[in-house]
């Protein structure tokens, strides 16, 4: 029995997110600035959010705040940790690495996406003045952190441009990423996280581990 092709636009979506998706399996190191949104629907409030990124491969990343300032979280490769003097000061959260999966949206997307969600191409749009590529994916388990998610990918170089989830909350959560550059040398300290004098270390896994 004949199969008829996939017609050409179908399969360069496809190719596309499978390229993006080969980036972060290769563990490149990616570097931008980023503008992140939190929309609450329930009480129709948005709160932006803005700063530096880094990330290598799937275990390794870093949102470093300057709005608000000095906040950051941070992913070693061993733990998470979420560290927000703006709102909980003289404390940082030290979370297992499985428990931060909603912080990391570009791993937890683009490691085994078509076994992990299930995709649908959408058309085609511009995000920075740059042509993307739009992709809805939608959890097959159960447990996921979110209910929906979306990636725009640039169709010139296969770098993710901007991300959306909407979280078990309701909450939709938007990163915007601008100024991407992949395959750069990043400072040594840029993937780790040391805890500042005076800050108290609340442990999750220790937390856990006592109930």
């Amino acid at each position: 029995t004949h199969v008829a092709a996939p017609p050409a636009g179908a399969q360069a979506a496809d190719s596309l997110l499978d390229r993006a998706a080969a980036a972060i399996a290769a563990g490149r190191t990616l570097r931008a600035s980023f503008e992140q949104t939190l929309t609450n629907p329930d009480i129709g409030e948005t709160r932006t959010t803005r700063g530096e990124f880094a990330q290598r491969g799937a275990s390794r990343f870093a949102f470093r705040f300057t709005e608000p300032a000095g906040d950051a979280i941070v992913a070693d490769g061993a733990a998470i940790w979420v560290y927000l003097p703006s709102s909980a000061r003289g404390q940082v959260l030290k979370l297992p690495v499985a428990q931060g999966a909603q912080l990391d949206l570009l791993a937890q997307l683009l490691t085994t996406p078509r076994t992990t969600y299930r995709v649908t191409a959408g058309a085609d749009t511009t995000v920075g003045g740059r042509p993307a590529g739009v992709f809805t994916l939608v959890p097959k388990a159960q447990n996921a952190p979110f209910t929906r998610a979306r990636l725009w990918i640039d169709r010139t170089d296969a770098l993710v441009r901007q991300v959306e989830a909407v979280e078990l909350s309701g909450l939709v959560r938007r990163v915007r990423f601008r100024d991407v550059q992949s395959d750069v040398d990043l400072p040594h300290d840029a993937l780790t996280f040391t805890v500042p004098p005076n800050v108290k270390v609340l442990d999750a896994a220790g937390l856990m581990g006592n109930l």
